[in-house]
């Protein structure tokens, strides 16, 4: 946490990149498990580096995974399970939420613009992940384009018992713009902080630190 602000650094594939995005005062640490993501790391990879990782929450990131997939992923310990899926899935919920509870389940509905908001999900998750929206089917998260901010600001003031995360194309250049005009407790950095897909740029999560502390609240 930074300036009260908390923020997750996702698309992690290395133990380095999760050091210094602990040392810029990162609140969580995501790793996607999503095979068609460009940031994607394997879970014998994820195993390989788990003991050179700071002590900070892990987040496992999928796209509506089948139970079996999602069993393998709660095995392997992660404090949160932040799960991206059409809105015609959201059937499923209920089966992700029995597997690891309530308390550690996010979701990451990807909600057309022309589409509310179903608050019924907040019965079976702690936290939402607002993130862009994207036509094409196989994308979810990690576009670098700004999600709807207004949406997100209301939602949040709407239902403040659960945590809003703020994704979608959050930069150190926008974050104090985001947190401005939205309200937001807690960001979700990816693509912004990248030297390549996969691959953090130290300086660049530097300069997260930076932008927060200078964020007057």
């Amino acid at each position: 946490m930074v300036n009260g602000i908390q923020f997750k650094v996702c698309g992690l594939t290395r133990a380095v990149c999760a050091q210094a995005a602990a040392e810029a005062g990162a609140d969580f640490l995501g790793f996607i498990f999503y095979p068609k993501s460009p940031r994607h790391i394997r879970l014998e990879r994820y195993h390989d580096i788990e003991g050179r990782l700071p002590k900070l929450p892990r987040v496992a990131v999928t796209v509506a995974p089948d139970i079996f997939t999602f069993a393998k992923l709660e095995a392997a310990g992660f404090d949160y399970f932040q799960i991206h899926f059409p809105v015609g899935l959201k059937e499923e919920i209920p089966s992700w939420e029995r597997l690891v509870g309530k308390d550690r389940l996010w979701l990451a509905p990807k909600i057309p613009p022309d589409v509310e908001f179903d608050q019924s999900m907040l019965d079976h998750c702690s936290g939402v992940l607002w993130d862009a929206y994207k036509k094409d089917a196989s994308v979810y998260g990690g576009t670098g384009q700004r999600s709807d901010w207004k949406s997100f600001a209301q939602l949040q003031r709407k239902y403040p018992d659960h945590r809003w995360i703020l994704a979608g194309g959050i930069s150190p250049e926008n974050a104090a713009e985001a947190i401005e005009e939205t309200g937001a407790k807690c960001l979700d950095f990816n693509s912004s902080l990248e030297a390549e897909p996969g691959l953090k740029d130290l300086n660049r999560l530097a300069e997260v630190r930076d932008a927060l502390s200078k964020v007057l609240l």
